[in-house]
């Protein structure tokens, strides 16, 4: 097996993943190869090869894609950076002091621990949002159907031709009408919020597994042709440039292979491309991905990168559930006290005075003193933000889907320049 794959424990932290070894069920794969008969094509031949090869080693691929692996976040008790979690137990006691205090200053002024006015926000037409995102979401489904009729086409519709721009156009009109959705129904900003940006999050899912899925479709369609290698190009696969090298460069050596040795055997042609049709773990194989369980499988998966498997854990852990989703609602209490506290009545303040200013010099002082009274919840909004989306919501779709690879951030507090 690929040890940077499917390993016990990683330098970051590893979950074992379900489907370790070979000898495990998945659920995917008996974990054993399937006979296939001896006068089988070449390009079944090869497949079933690539399949064994892949689970021993992983090659790289012609497409590019995210290195899935089983891992904890930075934040599970279980990783290595536990010498983060005192600094991680600081912040959330200093908000703990702030929510108190915050809630002792509104029974002092209005004989209520909080206030009703931001809540009113979250309840406006929130039947309205919940039916909308749904048929947001089943509306992505429509990708699935129009790929099976590129790949089954034999004519201008095949993905290499007029499928791919049919495809972007496509996603092109899916996206303008659900961003403008919220905005004609004149719905609350924080529901304009929330739509809009699962709206992006939905686009990029949809536009990953539409483009993959047509890289697969036509690798295949090059493999089945090369059944008869007489009628096709037999030159060898292209490979895209990696994320590792600069774009637009490709590895060296296999450009120097690539023309100093025309030669390059039918068999290798093969291998390439059946390893590329086949999942890093080994258990499955273009095309029986293209079924509907796997694309709600992937929708509900916390990624945007779609591949033909995930590692994952073996069962779901309700209790790491339970707590993802209460930390969910407990940081958009933090988020929405923030605002309501510590925000909103310093743009407030700072509008009337901002109206009554005589002199360039009072206007920037006014500026100066707003933007100071900011930084402070402006950033425990940003630490908020980024813990509710990254951790809790990502981490609460990972238990539910058991994706083993809980790793969506890096430590990003530890980084000296933007690049970074």
């Amino acid at each position: 097996m690929n040890p940077s794959l499917l390993r016990g424990q990683s330098e970051e932290g590893s979950l074992m993943p379900h489907g370790g070894s070979e000898g495990l069920d998945t659920g995917a794969s008996s974990g054993r190869s399937t006979p296939i008969p001896p006068d089988a094509p070449p390009s079944a031949q090869s497949i079933s090869s690539a399949r064994r090869q892949v689970r021993a080693l992983q090659k790289h691929r012609i497409f590019p894609t995210v290195e899935y692996a089983a891992r904890f976040s930075h934040f599970d008790p279980r990783s290595e950076h536990q010498d983060f979690r005192g600094f991680f137990s600081l912040f959330w006691i200093g908000l703990a002091i702030m929510v108190i205090t915050t809630m002792l200053r509104n029974i002092k002024d209005t004989g209520y621990p909080m206030r009703v006015r931001p809540w009113n926000q979250f309840t406006i037409n929130i039947w309205e949002l919940a039916l909308s995102d749904g048929a947001m979401v089943v509306s992505t489904a429509l990708t699935l159907p129009l790929h099976r009729l590129f790949r089954a086409s034999n004519g201008w519709l095949r993905w290499g031709k007029a499928g791919m721009a049919a495809h972007s156009l496509y996603q092109g009109g899916w996206l303008i009408f659900w961003v403008s959705w919220p905005f004609l129904l004149n719905w609350t900003w924080t529901a304009q919020v929330f739509f809009t940006l699962h709206t992006l999050v939905l686009l990029m899912k949809m536009h990953s597994y539409a483009f993959y899925n047509g890289h697969l479709s036509e690798t295949r369609r090059r493999l089945s042709a090369l059944d008869k290698p007489g009628t096709v190009s037999t030159a060898s696969a292209i490979r895209y440039p990696s994320s590792k090298s600069p774009l637009g460069q490709i590895d060296r050596d296999e450009e120097g292979r690539k023309h100093e040795d025309e030669k390059e055997s039918l068999a290798q042609l093969r291998e390439d491309l059946a390893i590329e049709l086949t999942s890093p773990l080994g258990h499955v194989t273009y095309p029986q991905n293209l079924t509907a369980l796997n694309y709600i499988d992937y929708i509900l998966c916390p990624t945007l990168c779609y591949e033909l498997e995930y590692p994952r854990t073996p069962r779901v852990v309700k209790s790491e559930l339970l707590y993802k989703i209460l930390a969910v609602f407990g940081c958009i209490f933090l988020l929405t006290i923030t605002s309501e506290e510590f925000i909103l009545p310093v743009l407030q303040d700072s509008a009337s005075r901002l109206e009554q200013v005589e002199s360039v010099l009072e206007f920037g002082l006014v500026l100066a003193e707003s933007v100071s009274q900011l930084l402070f919840p402006f950033m425990v909004t940003f630490l908020l933000v980024f813990l509710v989306i990254f951790e809790y919501v990502l981490g609460a779709f990972a238990e539910i889907t058991c994706f083993a690879d809980r790793h969506f951030y890096s430590d990003w507090w530890n980084s000296c320049d933007w690049l970074e």
